[in-house]
């Protein structure tokens, strides 16, 4: 893990504490993303780090979540199509609009770290 090349916001640092809780382990770090994964489960998130500086906490789920068992928790603004971003390594790649084909997912913004807490719990 890079986190003396990418240092961790206090946000982030409170985030992975959260994460913590429901089992997330903090599994790589690039300047754009923390990599979260669920060992027992095999659920990896990853949370956005270009977000955080305005303190938006916005989750990249994979693409294949069913959204609609998260439809019924307060907090989360979900949206209707994908995100696209490199360095979501354990995410599948398909052509946007570039010649090579890049990671996907769903950007989930939470309200704050309860509910970031509480997505995590439904997503593991």
């Amino acid at each position: 893990m890079d986190i003396d090349r990418h240092p961790l916001s206090d946000l982030e640092k409170s985030l992975l504490t959260v994460a913590d809780q429901y089992g997330f382990q903090l599994t790589h770090v690039v300047k754009y993303y923390c990599e979260l994964e669920q060992p027992d489960r095999g659920v990896v998130v990853y949370l956005n780090r270009r977000r955080t500086p305005s303190n938006v906490i916005a989750v990249m789920v994979h693409p294949e979540t069913d959204l609609t068992r998260l439809f019924d928790l307060a907090g989360l603004s979900i949206p209707a199509d994908f995100r696209h971003g490199t360095n979501m390594r354990r995410f599948p790649k398909r052509r946007h609009t570039g010649k090579q084909p890049i990671t996907y997912g769903y950007s989930i913004e939470c309200d704050d770290s309860g509910v970031f807490g509480r997505l995590l719990d439904r997503l593991a």
